[in-house]
């Protein structure tokens, strides 16, 4: 009988060990999900909006063709240039409202070309005071004529001097 009754205590010490063990473990499994949640921020609604950084609009290319072709005349010799010219926007409507506007912009283009000194233009500040020169000139057409902005380069895809 005394066996039994030893039995019946170790039955009931492995069962208490086991249940201990058991609350254990949920308990480190709890605070271990608890920990994960509250470090990756998952529900969190008030997360502050200036930590997420706005991912900008792609580009969009648009190709003034054909090519603009200009003569000068320095001293004797006549002089030419020829340009293809790219516009780049990130907004759509920068780019409908050039085309739509074309004529006027081509137009300009020219006016502006033919007004630059052709030996200036051999240098790369020339160059690149041409392409913000343009930029500008087409960003101040598609304000006036459409209340929009936003030509953010003009590139010379191809650009001849002789």
């Amino acid at each position: 009988m005394a066996e039994a009754a030893e039995t019946q205590t170790e039955s009931k010490g492995s069962k208490k060990t086991l249940i201990l063990f058991g609350v254990a473990l949920l308990v480190a499994i709890g605070a271990s999900v608890g920990g994960t949640i509250m470090f990756l921020g998952v529900g969190d609604e008030t997360a502050p909006e200036a930590a997420v950084a706005p991912t900008p609009d792609k580009a969009i290319y648009h190709s003034l063709r054909p090519a603009f072709i200009i003569n000068y005349v320095t001293g004797s010799k006549p002089r030419f240039l020829q340009a293809e010219l790219t516009v780049m926007a990130r907004n759509p409507a920068v780019i409908e409202a050039m085309i739509d506007h074309m004529p006027l912009v081509r137009s300009s283009i020219v006016t502006y070309l033919t007004d630059q000194d052709f030996f200036e233009l051999q240098t790369q500040a020339g160059k690149e005071s041409l392409r913000e020169g343009i930029r500008a000139l087409v960003d101040e057409l598609l304000l006036r004529e459409e209340q929009i902005q936003g030509v953010e380069s003009v590139l010379l895809t191809n650009f001849v001097l002789q």
